[in-house]
């Protein structure tokens, strides 16, 4: 029993380590993927004016895309509660391995989660039927895709979850980003 205790301390440190995230994400994709030009089609031209350009365009992808050498979907979310009874978000993504080695979603993709402009805390989840702790420490061969969860506690039953995966290590901007409605969530 007290392995079982120590290697769940162990996994839940390292999601804890994991849920800090990165800074940013780089783009590593071949050109095959949708949106992304061919390497002999142009691209497409920038726009002259002075506004930012919509966040598609700086980095951001809703949903699903590549940073570095991984691809990421996010699939869904998910309402539950944490070790301590509190209102606790599971978020559900794809992540593909596109690198050339055998790695793991814990160090290629940084995880976060925001209410109210506030980075929220990494969720304890107890309850395995509905939450896998030790997804994102699998390591995974080049080109395979698996599901990985990541919890946070919430900080309000109404607030928009703005969640974020961005590359681990990287001076990139790049993220794919989601938006959840706790109240929109079974």
């Amino acid at each position: 029993m007290k392995k079982k205790a120590f290697a769940f301390l162990l996994a839940a440190m390292a999601l804890a380590f994991a849920a800090c995230g990165g800074t940013g994400g780089g783009t590593n994709s071949p050109p095959d993927r949708p949106g992304k030009p061919a390497e002999n089609e142009p691209a497409e031209s920038e726009p002259e004016e002075s506004e930012p350009a919509p966040a598609q365009e700086q980095g951001r992808s809703v949903g699903s895309g590549d940073l570095g050498s991984s691809h990421v979907e996010i699939k869904g979310a998910a309402l539950a509660s944490d070790y301590d009874g509190n209102p606790a978000i599971i978020i559900t993504y794809a992540w593909t391995n596109n690198g050339d080695d055998t790695t793991s979603a814990m160090v290629s993709v940084g995880e976060k989660a925001f209410q109210d402009g506030v980075q929220l805390e990494t969720a304890l989840i107890m309850d395995s039927s509905v939450y896998e702790a030790g997804s994102s420490m699998k390591e995974v061969r080049p080109g395979t895709t698996i599901d990985v969860q990541c919890a946070y506690t919430l900080t309000s039953n109404t607030s928009t979850v703005e969640f974020e995966l961005t590359e681990w290590i990287s001076f990139s901007d790049d993220m794919v980003t989601m938006d959840f409605e706790p109240a929109n969530l079974a």
